[in-house]
């Protein structure tokens, strides 16, 4: 029996292989060596692949964070600070390349674009008293993304932005939550802002239909517990070995069943998607970030409002907030010209949630649900049709609010 059993386990891993190398040769052919290039380039040097300046700046936070922060210089332009989404990067805003992606699109009309790292992402990995082996180094959130990582960025960049004293903002999901912290925590920096350009914008999630967060949700406590047990801090693990593997299993071997997990987490919409695209996404994602940033926001499922963080203890929440509960952000301090878009098939922001949002802000110069029924959360930044759809749109807006009209 034993014998038997592993002679046909034998022969289904033989089989398996045989069908993986078939599978892997006949999709190498089919993959665009442009799209693997650019999917192992960093990147400053995707920027400069594609004729454009780059330059790479270190940004220190108060709690001792170095950030990076990549910028398309053009001197004497009006700065825009661009900032990625939870796991994301730099490279966001420049995956698509020129045709197509905000960052270089706004450098071709002037514009001193500075596309910041957030802390724990791949680029943003240093401290100045703790190693990333330390789970203190990963003792965060968005609202230390909100309290320091964007008001030492929005100073660094306005110090070397002459003859400014405000800069564009533009945020996609994470990069929106951060930023509404900032104006909550932090308010006198909304004098800084010109604009707020909120992409699938993230603050309440009492809609928020996700077949893949709400299981996660139901047992958050206990896996944060048991993510500490273990010692994991990091989600998800950032490093070239882990990496590689993941790229040359979605390129080569699993590219629509990549191109599935990532619809039914973001929303599915495969018109928007570019399947050929796969290997140029997952070579750079995830970029990295903490446990702690994922338990933040799974928190925010279902709670009623827009929270600090639960540290599931009356007497830490004491420590940290003064009070035995967490308290909420106040978004009416949010009063720059904020812009919102967003959709209705997108899993991680409701429709519902972002109209709450936009009724609490006091200043929404733009309040625009994308038309197209199936437009999903990750469409803001590698959609087919992002730039007709969104980055035109956007870059009305901004000239509308530089030249006065808002």
């Amino acid at each position: 029996m034993f014998k038997t059993c592993s002679v046909k386990y034998l022969w289904g891993i033989l089989i398996c292989l045989y069908l993986t190398c078939n599978t892997v040769s006949s999709d190498l052919i089919r993959v665009d060596k442009n799209i693997l290039e650019d999917a192992n380039l960093i990147t400053p040097e995707l920027i400069k692949k594609y004729g454009y300046p780059a330059e790479t700046h270190k940004i220190q936070a108060k709690d001792g964070f170095v950030l990076t922060a990549h910028r398309i210089p053009r001197p004497g332009g009006q700065p825009v600070l661009l900032v990625h989404g939870l796991l994301d990067s730099s490279v966001a805003y420049v995956i698509l390349g020129p045709e197509r992606s905000l960052g270089f699109l706004l450098s071709d009309l002037g514009y001193d674009i500075w596309l910041l790292n957030t802390r724990g992402n791949r680029y943003s990995r240093k401290h100045k008293r703790f190693h990333r082996y330390q789970p203190q180094f990963w003792d965060f959130s968005f609202h230390e993304l909100g309290v320091y990582d964007l008001p030492a960025a929005v100073d660094y960049v306005l110090a070397r932005s002459k003859g400014f004293g405000q800069l564009h903002y533009v945020g996609h999901s994470q990069g929106t939550t951060s930023f509404f912290v900032m104006g909550s925590e932090r308010p006198a920096y909304m004098k800084k802002i010109k604009s707020m350009q909120a992409l699938a914008p993230v603050a309440y999630w009492d809609y928020i239909v996700s077949p893949v967060l709400l299981p996660f949700v139901k047992y958050l406590r206990p896996l944060i517990s048991i993510a500490k047990t273990f010692g994991i801090y990091e989600f998800l693990p950032e490093n070239d070995v882990w990496r590689r593997l993941i790229h040359k299993l979605c390129s080569f071997v699993f590219q629509n069943t990549c191109a599935y997990i990532t619809q039914e987490i973001m929303g599915v919409d495969f018109k928007q998607f570019n399947i050929s695209l796969v290997p140029l996404f997952t070579g750079h994602s995830s970029a990295g970030s903490s446990v702690k940033s994922l338990a933040h926001f799974g928190q925010q499922i279902h709670s009623g409002g827009f929270f600090k963080y639960d540290y599931y203890s009356a007497w830490e929440n004491r420590r940290r907030h003064g009070a035995d509960t967490p308290p909420q952000y106040n978004v009416s301090k949010v009063d720059c010209k904020v812009a919102l878009y967003y959709s209705k098939n997108d899993r991680l922001t409701s429709d519902k949630d972002v109209v709450r949002l936009r009724d609490a802000l006091p200043n929404v110069v733009l309040d625009y649900l994308i038309p197209d029924p199936l437009y999903n959360h990750v469409n803001f930044i590698w959609g087919n049709d992002v730039k007709t759809v969104i980055n035109d749109r956007m870059i009305e807006i901004l000239r509308r609010v530089d030249n006065g009209e808002l």
